[in-house]
């Protein structure tokens, strides 16, 4: 053994111990940290190692070989490994690498369930941002692309120890998305979301879509439930198995048992029809328990799937106002991003919970971010009522727009976003984007009409909207006829957008009716307006509580007198770190944390909270039910 520990120190490596190595390898816990989803769960969490590799040597001396590498270090999963370090090198992004230990759990299978017809999956909820992902030294597969899951078949199980081993790469360019290496909010890298193992017997259920169609809004109107579930059999032999569900007490039937070919997948198909459906609204907000059960050839149990559905219809009239189950919206809310001072990206969830409550303490009925939310968060928006509008990081004056294959890139994080969220009764419309170029490009203009139609082929059921920088002068542009929704992030008295154009906020009322000009059909919202705050000082000063807590109060006054806008959305609920050097139009700025929150870094509110909560408890945010 000595012998060995000295060839290993000569080699520049140093030996874990195998009764070391053994203590880390544990098998993961049952369940999983959010209630939507398949059975059979486990969160693989416990003890995991890491290994910065900012030479990028890893891959040609075969860490993924888990032994033969160096100088690893405990953590846990959700990590941002560069959380706390506000660097220009810490932003630009570099590679690092996990691994996991561990032993499969036992009583996962029904006894009845033969050898050959188990299999294990693997699924990432969030890395930043290109993972490659290996077994037993085995790849699996890599995937490029954060905020949203992926997952691979786990091939070369062991009976004893497995060693997963992922190898991350957050470096973004400027064809990412987000681009980069600056993209708007500071690039965390790792894990930053779960990972999960998933037991599949005989058949997994892959994904499910949920929608509920009513003609009208009440509970004296029917609803039609619509399940479309992807059943894949993963194992080498065919599978016959049966698939049955639940609305609520509403059973559903998928029809007769199916045979399933080896790698092949069924799409089963139910529809009926809930008499008197409570309907989900902020205030309201009812969910349906919808559980499916897949059964072998013998009727014997599987596995399953549980959803909580609400049901509710959001469009927009043809005098452009948004509607939620037939009833006018003019909402309040606010902006975030998922950070924390001390875990970065890599949210926990007290941390989640602290950000919806907050939300909701303000009197927000509505949040958004520039990227799909974590699957906690969505699923409290479901439980408390709260909207999302749930965008995708195609973020800024992005030259791309004009590459097809960029374009491709942005479909495809779109479709993955609507199946992967649209079951969301929280989730109020697809946002294809925010910020693009002002007036819209000629790729741009291709994008959005090939976005907006993809959106809608995906999920009818829903509005698209964007997000838009514009100004007084910018002409009315046919480009954003496919959308149903445009956001305007206003920055009128703080920004100088368009060559001084918003300088004077006396200016927003006017061109706010210029632009409902432009778009008459169209639903409106303010997607953004928000003011740096970081110190005391007198009201005229730029950066002060006292300027911020007057400038909201000010836009919120005039949108106030705009009677056909559908909403407006603070930015932000909470300061967090944006990029290196910025500034964000303060006066004394403090880089690289932006300052318009309504809460510090640390959580706690400004006197501007107060303010703006005040105003939002008091706005009638959805129009009374009409009776019938």
């Amino acid at each position: 053994m000595k012998a060995l520990a000295l060839l290993a120190a000569l080699a520049g490596l140093v030996l874990i111990p195998a009764a070391a190595r053994a203590a880390t390898a544990t098998p993961p816990t049952p369940g999983a940290l959010y209630r939507d989803g398949q059975s059979g769960r486990y969160l693989l969490g416990g003890t995991w190692l890491f290994q910065s590799d900012p030479s990028d040597v890893g891959l040609a001396q075969r860490w993924q070989d888990s032994t033969a590498s160096t100088g690893w270090s405990a953590v846990s999963v959700p990590n941002a490994w560069n959380a706390g370090d506000y660097s220009a090198a810490s932003m630009l992004g570099g590679i690092a690498w996990y691994r996991r230990d561990f032993t499969l759990p036992a009583g996962a299978f029904p006894a009845y369930v033969p050898a050959a017809a188990r299999r294990w999956i693997v699924r990432f909820e969030s890395v930043n941002y290109k993972a490659t992902v290996w077994l037993n030294g085995h790849l699996l597969g890599a995937h490029t692309g954060a905020y949203l899951p992926f997952e691979f078949d786990l091939t070369h199980l062991h009976s004893g120890v497995n060693h997963l081993v992922v190898r991350v790469d957050s470096v973004h360019g400027p064809g990412d998305l987000p681009g980069g290496p600056e993209n708007g909010w500071w690039n965390f890298g790792g894990l930053l979301r779960e990972v999960y193992l998933r037991s599949v017997a005989e058949a997994d259920i892959a994904q499910v879509q949920v929608r509920t169609l009513q003609s009208c809004f009440s509970a004296k109107c029917p609803a039609t439930i619509d399940e479309v579930v992807t059943v894949r059999n993963p194992t080498g032999t065919p599978q016959t198995v049966s698939l049955a569900g639940r609305f609520g007490s509403l059973p559903l039937g998928f029809g007769p048992p199916r045979k399933i070919a080896r790698g092949a997948t069924w799409t089963a198909h139910a529809r009926a029809t809930l008499a008197h459906p409570q309907l989900w609204a902020p205030g309201h907000p009812f969910l349906y328990r919808a559980v499916l059960s897949l059964s072998d050839a013998k009727g014997r149990a599987l596995g399953g799937y549980v959803s909580y559905s609400g049901v509710r219809t959001i469009a927009v009239t043809a005098d452009g106002r948004l509607t939620l189950n037939g009833r006018l919206l003019n909402l309040r809310g606010v902006n975030l991003h998922e950070q924390d001072p001390s875990e970065g990206a890599a949210i926990s969830t007290a941390t989640i919970v602290h950000l919806i409550d907050s939300a909701r303490l303000l009197g927000a009925t509505l949040i958004r971010a520039h990227y799909p939310l974590n699957p906690q968060l969505e699923e409290l928006a479901d439980r408390d009522g709260v909207l999302l509008w749930s965008e995708i990081p195609a973020y800024g004056d992005n030259p791309f727009l004009g590459d097809p294959a960029w374009r491709r890139k942005a479909y495809s994080v779109l479709a993955a976003n609507i199946a992967t969220n649209q079951n969301h009764p929280s989730v109020m419309l697809w946002s294809i984007g925010n910020e693009p170029p002002t007036p819209p490009t000629g790729g741009e203009r291709v994008y959005i009409a090939a976005a907006t139609a993809l959106a809608h082929q995906l999920d009818p059921t829903r509005p698209v909207g964007i997000a838009l920088s514009t100004w007084p002068g910018v002409a009315c542009q046919a480009a954003y006829a496919p959308l149903d929704v445009l956001g305007v992030n206003d920055y009128f008295g703080w920004y100088d957008a368009g060559g001084g154009g918003t300088d004077d906020r006396d200016a927003l009322s006017s061109f706010l009716d210029s632009f409902r000009a432009c778009y008459p059909t169209k639903a409106v919202m303010i997607t953004e307006f928000g003011f740096e705050a970081d110190r005391a000082g007198p009201v005229e000063e730029r950066g002060t509580y006292a300027f911020q807590a007057q400038s909201a109060a000010f836009h919120l006054d005039v949108f106030a007198t705009k009677r056909w806008l559908s909403g407006a959305l603070y930015f932000a609920l909470q300061d967090f770190a944006v990029t290196p050097g910025w500034t964000g139009g303060n006066p004394w700025p403090d880089p690289p944390f932006l300052h318009k929150g309504l809460l510090d870094l640390n959580g706690a509110p400004k006197p501007a909270f107060a303010v703006v909560a005040r105003i939002f408890h008091r706005t009638v945010q959805i129009a009374p039910a009409h009776r019938t």
